[in-house]
């Protein structure tokens, strides 16, 4: 259950930043371009870091539930 919350979450984040880039992407000229990736940016970041977070968790979650076997 909360492997798929962490799942969905990094998911939702994921669409996040695409959405911002698209917008970025779609600006008629690189000015605007440029404008808008400076406006975006400090939100860019922090979905960044709440994505690294989740995926931690996530990784954390996964040699819990898969402890390694092959010990020497």
């Amino acid at each position: 259950m909360k492997e798929k919350n962490l799942l969905e979450e990094m998911a939702k984040i994921v669409s996040e930043m695409q959405s911002i880039n698209i917008w970025i992407d779609n600006a008629r000229t690189n000015r605007i371009a440029r404008i808008r990736y400076q406006k975006s940016k400090p939100q860019l970041k922090d979905l960044v870091e709440i994505h690294q977070r989740l995926m931690r968790a996530y990784e954390a979650l996964e040699k819990e539930a898969n402890p390694c076997t092959n010990r020497k």
